[in-house]
């Protein structure tokens, strides 16, 4: 889809740079010239990883932009609103903060989108912020005084009424599109996202029509649509330039929203790119109505640019059509993963995972070792290792607490086996961003994410919450980068399945802490689907992936007929794991099954598991649940 991506965007840009070329009746100004060098600049800088560009690309980019159709503008009519009103430019970009910020509002309630890579610094990273959303509406409204000098829409149509009762009933249902989102419940309202896309568009458009300011409702009345036609054209530019330079940007946005995750463009599901026409209305409609608010003594034709002149434009050539199809041929016969990479698991690291399963952890380190030593540059021996501990330490502090079988966090001093697994998730992040530093690759990404990941989880069970955050965002950054450039890379949704889960399950005062702090909200449905993904699907992830379902399932969302559906097959394919038979009795007994839960917790007792802590310890969970079940059998016979 990315190949789709680039051919729609170059298609576009071919045609308003040839038009351009045909209607074009001055000079192009110096600040356009230095716009397209700041542009290219950017570019370099980018891809190489230098500073700033490497944080502050998209702000950079579209401070460029800016200027290069400025420029443009001025070559065909003469006027530049950077030279003839530098004043009006910065309102313009100043009010745009304030105005995108409403969005990132509605974005706090609803997690359509979050941001990777931004920087630890608040200072920067709010910098970032304000830069990046000053240049929208600047760019939006220059795409369309830009468009509309081209000269397409200049013809005089019928005029067209619009009765009060049609205003009336724009204005309730905007105000009901908005308010939709924020009161729906929370599987619900991450579905709404398109109607805060168009809801303002109809509340305010009647209100500006009814206060004299500039409309699309006024323009329509007059017989003129050049106006709309230009401002939809321009959501059609800005929002493919927007996605590709957002694209393998080290700063940048994903979208979560769960629809069309599986058709993405770039990083926009396909249906996404059908809203931005229609976001650069809004975004019209807002501007006017906002800045009529905080400038009463606004003078509206002088503020809000109606059209830049029309003129009569020379007979059309054709060439255009050869650097499309230059442009098309190009991309479509040009590699179609660009620095991706299968996942390449050896059978001796099949056998140790296998082995840490089955209760034989000697065994599955011996051959973790061995993967270290023939490979002491690839992560993937000690990420093995790392697991190996990992289930131990989980299996040492289980204890039975809220009538459920758990490690359960809290604060506690690190021991050996703390140090060592931690040791371990450090190795396998540095290996892998030291080889992502020489070639960006989707296996490395993946091993960089689950190495932190490895880290977050148990810092998560020592209760560390703002270490936890670190290593989650750090590795939620490297799974998606990895998606990016091998979407089957099933294994990375273990990460970001439990991010989005466990994200979205804090406090609603955490939820504001963690957007203030840079942390990128989460989706608990969405983070079940994709624990679903990599529990079906992953290579090295399904049986872990599978039990973090299970287990969320019974302790948040006390759905335990689906976690005792999720738990099954893990019992099935490994009968004997004392961990996954705790849980599953744990579940039996939530659902009243005391027969199948007291055969389960029989069967941990009687493991014939390698003599260690975690096989007394489990033995011991599994009397506790038997004197549980048998309390109140006694209790009922002594009546």
């Amino acid at each position: 889809m990315v190949k789709l991506g680039v051919i729609i965007t170059a298609a576009t840009v071919t045609i308003l740079v040839e038009e351009f070329f045909l209607v074009r009746r001055h000079p192009f100004a110096a600040h356009g010239w230095l716009g397209l060098f700041a542009l290219a600049g950017s570019e370099y800088l980018m891809f190489h990883g230098i500073e700033p560009a490497g944080t502050y690309f998209t702000p950079m980019a579209w401070t460029s932009y800016i200027l290069i159709v400025d420029a443009a503008i001025y070559a065909i009519t003469g006027y530049s609103k950077l030279r003839e009103e530098p004043r009006g430019l910065l309102k313009m970009a100043a009010l745009s903060i304030p105005l995108w910020l409403i969005f990132e509002g509605y974005n706090l309630r609803l997690s359509n989108w979050t941001y990777s890579g931004l920087p630890q610094n608040h200072l920067e990273r709010w910098f970032g912020f304000a830069w990046a959303f000053a240049t929208i509406t600047p760019g939006i409204f220059l795409t369309a005084a830009f468009v509309e000098s081209l000269g397409w829409f200049k013809q005089v149509s019928r005029p067209l009424e619009f009765p009060r009762s049609t205003e009336n009933t724009s204005i309730v249902l905007g105000s009901v599109l908005l308010l939709a989102p924020l009161l729906a419940p929370a599987h619900i309202r991450s579905y709404l996202f398109g109607f805060v896309w168009i809801g303002f568009l109809f509340l305010l458009e009647p209100i500006n029509h009814r206060m004299h300011l500039p409309s699309f409702e006024g323009d329509l009345e007059q017989g003129y649509r050049g106006r709309l036609y230009s401002f939809l054209a321009a959501g059609w530019v800005c929002g493919w330039l927007w996605e590709f330079w957002n694209y393998g940007a080290r700063t940048g946005w994903i979208y979560t929203f769960p629809i069309g995750q599986q058709w993405k463009i770039f990083q926009m599901p396909a249906p996404g790119y059908l809203a931005f026409p229609v976001f650069a209305l809004e975004c019209f409609a807002m501007y006017v109505n906002g800045a009529r608010l905080l400038s009463p003594k606004y003078v509206a034709k002088k503020n809000i640019p109606n059209s830049c002149a029309a003129f009569a434009r020379p007979a059309k050539r054709n060439f255009h059509i050869f650097f499309l199809a230059v442009t098309i041929f190009a991309v479509a016969f040009s590699p179609g993963k660009l620095h991706a990479s299968e996942l390449n698991i050896s059978p001796d690291a099949h056998l140790a995972i296998d082995l840490m399963y089955q209760g034989k952890p000697q065994e599955a380190i011996a051959l973790a070792h061995k993967l270290e030593t023939t490979q002491p540059d690839h992560p993937l021996g000690y990420l093995i290792e790392a697991d190996i501990l990992w289930w131990n330490i989980y299996c040492k502090w289980s204890e039975r607490k809220y009538n459920t079988i758990d490690a359960w966090s809290h604060t506690r001093p690190a021991d050996a086996d703390d140090n060592a697994e931690l040791a371990l998730a450090d190795k396998v992040s540095s290996l892998a961003e030291a080889s992502i530093a020489k070639a960006d690759t989707a296996e490395m990404e993946l091993y960089a994410g689950l190495g932190y990941a490895s880290r977050a989880r148990l810092l998560g069970l020592r209760y560390e919450k703002i270490p936890v955050a670190r290593a989650g965002v750090e590795s939620r950054k490297h799974l998606l980068r990895c998606l990016e450039l091998d979407p089957s890379m099933a294994d990375a949704y273990l990460g970001l399945g439990l991010y989005n889960y466990y994200v979205d399950t804090l406090s609603a005062m955490a939820k504001v802490l963690r957007f203030f702090m840079g942390i990128p909200g989460g989706d608990k449905h969405e983070g079940l689907r994709q624990l679903e993904i990599a529990s079906t699907k992953g290579d090295l992830t399904q049986m872990e992936a599978r039990f973090n379902m299970a287990k969320s399932l019974r302790n948040y969302d006390f759905d335990y007929a689906r976690a005792q559906q999720t738990a099954a097959p893990l019992l099935n394919e490994h009968p004997d794991n004392c961990i996954f038979l705790l849980l599953a009795g744990d579940i039996e007994q939530k659902l009243g099954h005391n027969g199948a839960a007291a055969e389960k917790f029989h069967a941990v007792a009687t493991t014939s598991w390698q003599a260690s802590p975690c096989a007394d310890r489990a033995r011991g969970l599994a009397r506790e649940a038997l004197a549980t079940l048998d309390a109140p059998a006694k209790s009922n016979s002594a009546k």
